[in-house]
């Protein structure tokens, strides 16, 4: 199992054997498997899912993955106009409805075998995906199919790999790791000035900050990371880069114990809710707590004269989730100055579905790059 994916313990199969179930979110043991094939239509399947029951898909994986669509369908919000004075209120409804129908997706799994492949009948090659994703096992496990071909398509990112702008070369994305398909982070990052720096790159995901600094000429740079898979990823992306010599990876909360750099890059979780899965620790921080945790400990791993590079988006605000200059107050609480805020507008692919409750707000997105220093 890989050590970064939940395991919520084992449970027996329909042909006898003991499987473990693979969760990113940690939710319990299912009670019972309920066995289901080709014959079962979408809405019957929805039906079951309400009243709690987990399916066991046995029949073909292309029907297996039809029927997962369909169900998607059926279970899309639907959206209508809204107010300013309504957003924050329709972005907590719409994040209840994702869970909800996220909750009832999950229900809907497949086995892999030890070896990672599934034996459904015309079910794709998937022993590298989820050796890439969950690891090895010495035993079958059970994958929700909806997460299962996340980790597909996550395994062709990776084989084919990402062209990010501002980076020479490509990186390779994982499963279960934050992709830097958001341009304006990246573009802000390289307004820093960090010839012959070190560097700490917080929450470093593919390590793509880091990775623009240093072929902007920062020295050194150590990059962070709670999740194991996006130290793992990190390092691999570095070695393809060329720059292995100048960069370390370490598991860590925040900061790495006993070191300083003279900048320091926090790519932060910018939504003030609770995260559900190990992924939305990257956007949701419950109460703003890790910025604050952040803001605290900065002063104490900041070089003589070192400087922050806080990038955060506005969303929240135009949400009405996080009052104005609450990151200015709480830097300011912290011992850190406000010496200057960079801003760019949000590009993700988001920003242009008029479709989404949230248009309006997101529209109007901007990433911020706050510059600290100790005061």
């Amino acid at each position: 199992m890989h050590p970064s994916t939940y395991s919520v313990g084992m449970i027996t199969l329909p042909d006898g054997r003991q499987a473990g179930v693979l969760t990113e979110s940690g939710e319990a043991l299912p009670d019972a498997l309920t066995a289901v094939d080709d014959t079962l239509a979408a809405d019957a399947a929805l039906r079951m899912l309400r009243q709690g029951r987990v399916l066991l898909w046995t029949g073909s994986f292309p029907n297996g993955r039809n029927l997962l669509a369909a169900l998607k369908r059926r279970l899309a919000p639907t959206a209508s106009p809204s107010t300013v004075q309504e957003l924050g209120a329709r972005w907590r409804d719409n994040r209840a409805q994702i869970g909800r129908t996220a909750e009832l997706l999950g229900a809907l799994m497949v086995v892999v075998e030890p070896d990672g492949e599934v034996k459904s009948r015309r079910a794709p090659q998937t022993r590298e995906a989820v050796r890439l994703a969950w690891g090895h096992a010495p035993h079958p496990r059970l994958v929700s199919i909806n997460n299962l071909l996340g980790a597909l398509s996550a395994a062709e990112w990776t084989r084919k790999g990402l062209e990010v702008a501002g980076l020479e070369g490509r990186l390779t994305p994982r499963y279960g790791v934050f992709s830097p398909t958001r341009s304006a982070y990246v573009a802000l990052a390289r307004e820093l000035e960090v010839r012959d720096q070190s560097l700490i790159d917080v929450g470093c995901g593919t390590g793509v900050l880091a990775f623009v600094l240093l072929q902007a000429g920062a020295r050194s740079a150590v990059g962070t990371d709670q999740d194991p898979r996006a130290i793992e990823c990190a390092v691999d992306n570095a070695a393809q880069l060329g720059l292995s010599e100048r960069f370390q990876a370490r598991e860590a909360d925040l900061f790495p114990a006993n070191e300083r750099a003279d900048t320091i890059i926090f790519n932060a979780p910018w939504m003030p809710e609770t995260p559900r899965t190990r992924l939305d620790r990257s956007v949701f921080d419950e109460d703003g707590a890790t910025l604050e945790r952040f803001l605290a400990d900065a002063p104490g791993h900041l070089e003589p004269g070192g400087q922050v590079a806080l990038l955060l988006s506005d969303l929240p605000e135009r949400l009405g989730l996080r009052a104005p200059d609450t990151v200015e107050a709480l830097a300011s609480r912290c011992g850190l100055n406000v010496d200057r805020v960079h801003e760019a507008r949000a590009r993700h692919g988001r920003t242009q579905q008029p479709s989404d409750p949230l248009h309006q707000a997101r529209a109007a997105e901007r990433v911020r790059m706050f510059l600290l220093s100790a005061a």
